[in-house]
């Protein structure tokens, strides 16, 4: 027999394929609403986003929770239609109905055979227009979300992102990541209602629709359904901007009993719509965005101090941050965290290297194109073209733009954007076994879970 030949090199990647998608149509509904339409053929399928500026940064201070709250009651019941019988005539339609926020935005997402597209925009338009806030509905919901609240102060990972939030954003409503049990008590049908009517408006709203449908029978049946909606002049003032870091702190959440310590470092960092932003999502995919990243490959395959570690690059409208992400035994927390803040200033003192932005490009561009391969997929990168003031071209441009970025780029954007020295380090575990090896990082403060 002949010997079988081992390839121990990979291939090098092919060229970037074009990316052919869809074309996309804008216009005004008859009710002032504004649509984004991209005709998709490829399956008979119809994906919807409606989109409304009304995210937990538009929560009144002490209700922080009711923007969420309002979007899970739009699909409990209309005025024309009770819990049941709204679950019923989606159920009917063979269609998907769901509704909820986030921080900038709550969304309503909808996905149905394009035969059923009509009738399920009366079922949207209901959901949106002419939600009915029972108070039964109300109660239930409200009792869902305080026992979601009670399991989430238990997890690690949790109180790790509350502390971490806080301590980044100050006095911006980014700040809160979730609601309390008492803004979530105080909460009434009434609450809710006037909380949508003040924010649920075509003028303060986006659609997006993808698949197979034209823009004519689309408007025809969106100037049907919505008939009623009226604009109403919705302004959203601005927010205290979150604080300036100078200087390294470690914020020790104790939690008694806890085996392991939840880590997250960071600070924040560009909007999405900055023009520095795509290439430190390129350095942070090379840090700690992938499997075989620099965090992978110290912290967990070399130093086998974490299972997982890695960070994450987020996108917010009026501000974003960069952190890293490991969980740690006890003992190892100290050595966890120099790791981690050495592998960020080897960044700054000798940037990346060719192979290592090459791969990481391919990454993202291989991602990218699966993300796009779907309706939901497209419907979603538009909304946040959108909602975080991207550039209109930003998903047609995506790949190319990835490509031109540099190790020089790279180099560069570092250096503005990544500072090991201004990190928050925020510490989830029991203090009296962790606080002496964090306190070599920065002046640590001690705060109880609960």
């Amino acid at each position: 027999m002949g010997r079988i030949a081992v390839i121990t090199t990979p291939p090098p990647p092919t060229a970037l394929r074009p990316l052919v998608l869809p074309r996309r149509e804008e216009f005004t509904a008859a009710d002032g609403l504004r649509v984004v339409l991209v005709e998709d053929t490829r399956v008979p399928f119809v994906t919807l986003r409606l989109v409304v500026r009304a995210g937990s940064a538009h929560d009144p201070a002490d209700l922080p929770g009711l923007a969420a709250l309002t979007a899970h009651c739009l699909t409990q019941g209309t005025q024309k239609r009770k819990s049941f019988q709204f679950a019923r005539a989606v159920e009917e339609l063979g269609a998907t109905l769901e509704a909820h926020a986030n921080r900038d935005y709550s969304t309503v997402s909808a996905t149905v055979l394009a035969e059923n597209l009509m009738p399920l925009l009366k079922l949207l338009a209901e959901t949106v227009t002419a939600p009915a806030f029972d108070p039964e509905e109300v109660e239930l919901a409200k009792e869902n979300t305080i026992q979601t609240l009670r399991y989430q102060r238990t997890q690690p990972a949790f109180l790790a992102r509350e502390r971490y939030a806080q301590v980044l954003f100050g006095k911006h409503p980014y700040s809160r990541i979730a609601p309390t049990e008492e803004s979530v008590n105080a909460m009434t049908s009434d609450t809710l209602r006037q909380f949508h009517a003040s924010n649920y408006a075509p003028d303060n709203s986006l659609l997006v629709v993808v698949g197979a449908v034209d823009a004519s029978h689309l408007r025809q049946g969106l100037d049907k359904a919505f008939e009623r909606w009226q604009p109403r002049g919705v302004q959203h003032p601005p927010h205290e901007p979150p604080p300036s870091r100078d200087r390294r702190t470690v914020h020790i959440v104790h939690r008694p009993g806890s085996v392991q310590v939840n880590l997250l470092i960071g600070h924040l960092a560009p909007r999405p719509n900055d023009p520095d932003f795509l290439a430190l999502d390129v350095t942070n995919t090379a840090l700690g965005g992938r499997a075989g990243s620099r965090l992978f490959m110290n912290v967990r395959e070399q130093k086998g101090f974490a299972y997982d570690v890695g960070s994450h690059l987020s996108q917010h409208r009026e501000a974003s941050s960069f952190s890293m992400s490991a969980q740690v035994r006890p003992e190892v927390v100290g050595e966890a965290v120099q790791e981690m803040l050495k592998e960020v200033d080897i960044l700054r003192r000798e940037g990346i290297t060719e192979n290592e932005l090459e791969s990481t490009k391919n990454y993202l561009n291989g991602t990218f194109s699966i993300h796009l391969s779907t309706q939901g997929g497209i419907a979603s990168e538009i909304v946040a073209i959108e909602m975080l003031e991207l550039p209109k071209d930003s998903m047609e441009t995506y790949r190319e733009r990835v490509q031109s970025i540099t190790t020089e780029t790279v180099c560069d954007v570092v250096q503005r954007h990544l500072f090991p020295d201004r990190m928050a380090i925020v510490a989830v575990g029991e203090a009296e076994h962790i606080q002496k090896s964090l306190e070599p990082f920065g002046e640590v403060e001690v705060r109880p879970a609960s």
